[in-house]
């Protein structure tokens, strides 16, 4: 199989695992939130909060192993493969139990500054300790996670999540007739599902993958582990920033606004998570390549696949998004029945936030490729977490978590002006053919977008209207993306699949 077409069939699979993942997760949200009230909610969701902010440290580490997996592909050395893999499976487990301790020591501390109703107290701090053995576990499966991706096997993955999805909302569904702590429950299932998830990853790759079967503690070398923590480091500030912002918010809605805030902003994440689930649909089937060219030595290759990925990831999640922004309030009441005061606030931003990083996506795994992250973490993630700051004035100024969303969009498109010339001068990016490639040739088709939704929405008024703004929406923008957005070549292969399928019919 050539690679582009690896690339298509890759993300084809991933669009169906995100619309399945996607569906029964915004499901599950609304049974949950029914059986757990909104008190309960919010006080998971901020609970929550407090831990995962030490999880980032799994994705920073996740993220370097498939790199230097991807890379080494890309150099064709399977003895490196071998030993990038040994050495990083161990690092996450030392790391995994690590974190256990520290956060079970920590415990009286985080728990002692969140506004939490006196009775869920215990509840909370069950949770607290459930959700610590849920990033144990994801920590230890993530190294088997990048394999997958580093292998280009994404439909065992998408396999694995749609079934991730499907169990937490059968949970969801017998959430109410079980007679216990809804919240406390509801943290031991999802605590279940992730167990679950590792060795269905664990015992495929073993009976699978070479680098997974010879896993021996005498191939641990110390340098591996230092070129594995020498780019983990950078990673795990840049994806911490993100993670402190995200999760910090939500202490600091906390502290200002209530657990009913919390429940809002919760739903606002789910949101959020489900739209990076879309996104890494492009991002999954095209990062192999990318990391593999850079290790192949094909500097020119890797740079157009980052164009390739930021003006595919753009759209994908402007035509999809925008009719969801526009329609949000109707999308809300479908979905949730009794909606949290904000949620619709946040949940604009928090989307808008996400199509705005998609531009310049891209250049972010491009960095990633290269391998010198240090200044690029520093620059990018540091103005990042000006949104916490932000947050907290506006608040303790008694303005409206209005004017805290628009600092949050804002601090996002500084961010992604920022990529370009960064890129410019670390890896030779052309800017012009960047603008020309990206920028120019996605205007169009969101602009499309825009308009479809909003005339629909502005001009008409029945039920599930929203429905008509979604798929109207996206037929106008993927018809927009054919004639604007795609060159000859992309146009070709798109005519001649379709070809195919009339013959086959």
């Amino acid at each position: 199989m050539t690679p582009a077409n690896r690339i298509i069939i890759n993300t084809v699979v991933q669009y169906i695992r995100s619309i399945v993942y996607v569906l029964l997760t915004l499901f599950s949200t609304r049974y949950v939130l029914d059986a757990m009230g909104h008190s309960a909610y919010g006080v998971y969701g901020v609970v929550g909060s407090v831990v995962y902010m030490a999880g980032f440290i799994t994705q920073s580490l996740a993220t370097s192993t498939q790199r230097f997996l991807s890379y080494s592909h890309g150099l064709s050395d399977k003895d490196e493969l071998n030993k990038i893999f040994t050495n990083a499976f161990f690092l996450h487990v030392v790391v995994a139990l690590s974190i256990v301790g520290i956060m079970a020591i920590l415990q009286p501390v985080c728990m002692g500054h969140l506004t939490i109703p006196a009775e869920l107290k215990s509840a909370s701090v069950f949770v607290y300790y459930m959700v610590i053995m849920m990033v144990m576990l994801t920590f230890v499966t993530s190294p088997v996670r990048a394999l997958f991706i580093a292998r280009e096997n994404i439909i065992f993955v998408s396999v694995i999540e749609m079934l991730d999805a499907a169990l937490k909302l059968a949970g969801a569904l017998v959430l109410p007739f079980i007679p216990f702590d809804a919240l406390k429950m509801y943290s031991a299932m999802l605590l279940s599902v992730t167990m679950f998830n590792f060795l269905l990853y664990y015992i495929y790759a073993r009976i699978k993958y070479e680098e997974c079967q010879r896993l021996r503690f005498k191939f641990v070398s110390y340098s591996y582990i230092g070129r594995l923590l020498n780019f983990a480091i950078w990673n795990v500030y840049a994806v911490g920033a993100t993670v402190m912002r995200t999760q910090g918010l939500a202490v600091i809605f906390n502290r200002f606004l209530g657990t009913i805030a919390n429940a809002a902003y919760a739903i606002a994440l789910q949101v959020s998570n489900a739209a990076g689930f879309i996104a890494l649909s492009v991002l999954n089937a095209i990062n192999p390549q990318l990391m593999k060219a850079e290790g192949a030595g094909d500097r020119k290759r890797m740079l157009y696949l980052s164009m390739i990925e930021s003006r595919y990831a753009f759209l994908t999640m402007g035509i999809i998004l925008i009719p969801v922004i526009v329609e949000m309030d109707e999308i809300l009441c479908f979905w949730l029945g009794d909606v949290p005061h904000y949620a619709a606030l946040f949940c604009r931003f928090v989307l808008a936030a996400y199509i705005m990083d998609q531009l310049t996506i891209g250049l972010t795994s491009a960095n990633q490729a290269i391998g010198k992250i240090r200044n690029y973490s520093l620059l990018i993630s540091t103005i990042r977490l000006i949104t916490l700051p932000a947050a907290w004035a506006c608040l303790e100024l008694s303005l409206s978590p209005f004017y805290v969303m628009c600092s949050y969009l804002f601090v996002e498109a500084i961010i992604g002006v920022i990529r370009v010339p960064f890129m410019k001068y670390t890896a030779g990016l052309q800017v012009s053919i960047y603008i020309n490639k990206v920028c120019f040739r996605t205007i169009i088709p969101i602009l499309g977008t825009i308009l479809t939704a909003y005339l629909i929405s502005s001009k008409s008024n029945f039920q599930y209207r929203f429905l008509l703004t979604e798929i109207a929406s996206v037929c106008i923008g993927t018809i927009l993306v054919y004639f604007f957005s795609l060159d000859n070549e992309e146009r070709s292969w798109v005519l001649n699949k379709i070809s195919r399928i009339k013959r086959a019919l």
